[in-house]
């Protein structure tokens, strides 16, 4: 359980703090006797479940063990695609330049 500041509302804080002098401004109240948790009986295993789920370094594992090289052959093969899919009107374009400066005699 955190602590939690009591403070006055916002306008009538405004109202106190503009022509106070420092010392007498009040500073809000905190409870103090907060203690955070400890993780002394925290461990990575099972919580006395009957079936423990696997973890996740176990899920990526078998992830790029089986899935993961099909899916990188599409996404290669997509990427090439999407290049070839680019360059084509950029070659276009290039020979239209040569073309077009050699029809200006500048060549």
């Amino acid at each position: 359980m955190k602590p939690t500041p009591q403070t006055k509302p916002i306008s009538k804080r405004a109202e106190s703090f503009r022509g106070a002098p420092v010392s007498s401004r009040v500073l809000p109240k905190t409870d103090y006797s907060y203690q955070a948790a400890g993780l002394s009986e925290f461990s990575g295993s099972c919580t006395g479940r009957s079936v423990c789920r696997p973890s996740f370094r176990a899920i990526s594992e078998d992830y790029f063990k089986n899935e993961a090289q099909g899916e990188y052959a599409i996404e290669a093969t997509a990427f090439v695609l999407i290049i070839a899919i680019a360059a084509l009107p950029l070659f276009h374009s290039a020979a239209a330049l040569i073309h077009l400066v050699r029809s200006t005699g500048a060549l």
